[in-house]
């Protein structure tokens, strides 16, 4: 990334380093005990993790892809269920990076840039990275990088801490400046400390791609190809900044993948719909229209490969505005799937385009039907429901969602534009708190919510509501500054 939020820069810090106590190099895995919940608990944890995240959001440009997003979700959980993190709770968050790299926060924080996706060039390989970020929070390498610290780290240790409470009391500024100062004196021990807990993570990544039915051996075919690129071009990629590899760990990983079944899976067409979605949005020439048709120059109409390139195609129409080429160029899909998600989508966003809002939700409503889980079908759904002046349709679904993804800033932000059509200042208000809540501005937060309480007065099961929440904005602010 770019634009670090210095808090990012200084949990990598601390995540990456370990003590000199630290287990042998070759050891098994160890027994996590109350000795590391005694530096911090799990409920700590997934406090300042969820902290830390509101912060990012506010900081970095992210990418609400609902498609993606969907996909990427979906994917961490299937590999979360096959690692040893127990009741996984994950948050997902990509960001507008084109450079390769992920990370994991305590709190069950996963970042994956765009970059990323765009580069692992199997699923396996992007697959390798998310269970390698498990390891991290499977094993609470944050929690016992803190159990096993030296007196002198918890001096970096508070500035981190101290950072996070600064910027949850809005002083940015302060946080800003404790931030970098202490990410400074914490980078020299950085490299030298990392060594073990990347290596346990690679190992518990390996045992999870194997239990999720995904092949193992592309973990240290992913980290050949970044150290090759990394010689070739004389820059050290950023995943290699903040996952530092050595030979002897590119070995490990290489004899320990050889101990597990060679699988051979193919590329799910989920994984290859979403990464050609962003190979379109990300495109860095102007137009790739050429290059899909040359792709799709011959191709078996029965065959991925084809599904994969057409709807590369439509995406690629679609972002020059050439509509009747786009819809055109999606017609066969839907023919052949007209409930697939990834191909209603793209059909939904080109009547959006056009202002055809009637016909986004006509395409959208069966869809929905068939698939009423879909969080990207519901997304546009609301997204063509709230343009075609039906905001009512649009806050009921919405308002479900938004109680089983209450940290989905864009299932608030859909709100606060569906409630404003609606004329509901107290649902505008309600829904803009939660998004500057979920972006790091708790002030801004209960500004809104006092708003509230006052278009309510004499409502007093309503103002119960709001004073409760902003108890809890409180109590959490609190909470922060004294971990």
């Amino acid at each position: 990334m770019k634009l670090l939020l210095p808090a990012l820069l200084l949990f990598s810090a601390v995540l990456a380093g370990t003590a000199a106590t630290a287990a042998p190099q070759g050891s098994e895995l160890p027994e996590l005990g109350d000795s590391v919940s005694s530096a911090i608990s799990p409920a700590q944890e997934y406090r300042l993790g969820r902290a830390w995240m509101r912060q990012l959001r506010g900081r970095t440009s992210t990418v609400g892809d609902p498609v993606v997003q969907d996909y990427l979700e979906r994917l961490s959980y299937r590999l979360a269920f096959n690692s040893p993190l127990q009741q996984p709770d994950l948050s997902l968050v990509i960001i507008r990076d084109r450079s390769i790299n992920a990370f994991a926060v305590p709190g069950g924080v996963i970042g994956v840039n765009v970059g990323l996706l765009l580069n692992a060039e199997t699923e396996a390989e992007l697959a390798s990275v998310l269970a390698h970020e498990l390891g991290h929070l499977s094993q609470r390498h944050f929690a016992r990088q803190l159990a096993e610290s030296k007196q002198n780290q918890w001096v970096y240790l508070a500035g981190f801490l101290s950072t996070i409470a600064l910027a949850a009391a809005g002083d940015g500024q302060g946080a800003m400046a404790l931030g970098m100062s202490t990410q400074a004196a914490m980078i020299d021990k950085r490299l030298s400390y990392s060594r073990q807990y990347e290596q346990e993570a690679d190992r518990i990544g390996l045992q999870t791609l194997a239990g999720a039915g995904m092949d193992p051996n592309a973990m240290p075919t992913f980290f050949q190809r970044m150290e090759r690129q990394s010689r070739m071009a004389g820059a050290i990629p950023e995943f290699l900044l903040t996952h530092p590899l050595t030979g002897s760990r590119i070995a490990d990983t290489i004899t320990r993948a050889q101990r597990f079944p060679r699988k051979l899976a193919q590329d799910s067409l989920d994984y290859q719909l979403a990464r050609v979605r962003f190979r379109v949005q990300f495109a860095s020439e102007g137009n790739v229209v050429p290059v899909f048709q040359r792709q799709l120059a011959g191709v078996d109409p029965k065959t991925d490969r084809y599904r994969i390139n057409r709807l590369g195609l439509a995406l690629a129409h679609l972002r020059e505005r050439q509509y009747d080429k786009a819809t055109e160029a999606i017609a066969p899909l839907l023919a052949e799937e007209p409930q697939r998600a990834d191909y209603v989508a793209v059909a939904a966003e080109i009547e959006l385009a056009q202002r055809n809002y009637a016909a986004a939700v006509q395409l959208l409503e069966p869809a929905l039907a068939v698939n009423p889980d879909s969080y990207p079908m519901l997304m546009y759904y609301a997204r063509a429901r709230i343009a075609n002046g039906q905001p009512g349709a649009a806050i009921t679904r919405l308002e479900a969602a938004a109680r089983e993804r209450s940290d989905d800033a864009q299932i608030w932000r859909q709100l606060i534009d569906a409630y404003t059509q609606d004329k509901n200042a107290l649902g505008v208000y309600r829904s803009r708190a939660e998004v500057y809540y979920l972006n790091g501005d708790d002030e801004k937060a209960l500004e809104q919510l006092r708003l509230a309480a006052d278009s309510v007065k004499g409502n007093y099961p309503m103002t119960a509501k709001l004073q409760k929440r902003m108890r809890e904005i409180e109590q959490e602010k609190e909470a922060l500054k004294k971990l």
